[in-house]
């Protein structure tokens, strides 16, 4: 067990430096959790206020359902209770990662959502990438519009704040993360050559679909 358990926590660290290196995040910004399988509902989660590209694997908690620390000796991230919400409304998803890459923070910043024009959106995202309403980070609210937001989707903006992608695993959540800031990019230069044509409703409901059947793969 302890040997799973420590992978998870690598798992965590090197997510982060992936992420820092590529551009996804920065700073002290940014948090990541994994649920633990064949725990009653125990989660790694990463600290508060520290460099993330620079997190060692003691630098990882457990936590509980309700966000209380059982393991570690840091803060737990500020958005521990965004989540654990995520977690209990969703139990398909095992992984989160909260990131602020450019492009995507951009749609956050002015509080737009990123519309379905590529076919590959639907299979990761699972359709448009809604803009979470605005609450302050941290607070029940957010968690609240948060999971409101998810509500068939595997990503979400918060307004003026950032991202939020769930999948499975930790890497799928990365693909989301990927695929949401390489959206995010295609539209904003799209609209420097005449702008985006969005996707047929028979396509869109199509790769819905498909969407559908992944999640109960999952």
């Amino acid at each position: 067990m302890e040997g799973e358990r420590e992978n998870y926590r690598l798992e965590i660290v090197r997510m982060f430096r992936r992420l820092d290196e590529e551009g996804l995040n920065y700073g002290r910004s940014g948090n990541i959790s994994v649920r633990i399988k064949g725990e009653a509902e125990r989660y790694f989660i990463t600290p508060s206020g520290v460099p993330k590209a620079t997190l060692k694997e003691e630098d990882i908690l457990l936590i509980d359902r309700e966000g209380n620390i059982v393991e570690g000796e840091r803060n737990p991230s500020i958005e521990v209770k965004l989540h654990v919400s995520i977690y209990r409304r969703y139990p398909h998803f095992n992984a989160i990662i909260h990131a602020h890459p450019i492009y995507s923070l951009a749609f956050a910043a002015t509080r737009k959502s990123i519309p379905v024009f590529l076919e590959e959106m639907v299979y990761y995202t699972g359709g448009d990438v809604r803009v979470a309403e605005y609450a302050p980070s941290g607070s029940p609210e957010l968690a609240e519009n948060v999971v409101r937001a998810l509500e068939d989707r595997s990503a979400v903006l918060l307004a003026n704040h950032g991202v939020i992608t769930c999948g499975p695993s930790l890497e799928e959540a990365y693909d989301v993360l990927v695929c949401v800031e390489r959206a995010a990019k295609i539209y904003f230069l799209s609209t420097l050559v005449g702008g985006l044509t969005t996707l047929p409703q028979e396509t869109l409901e199509l790769e819905r679909e498909i969407y559908k059947l992944k999640l109960e793969g999952w």
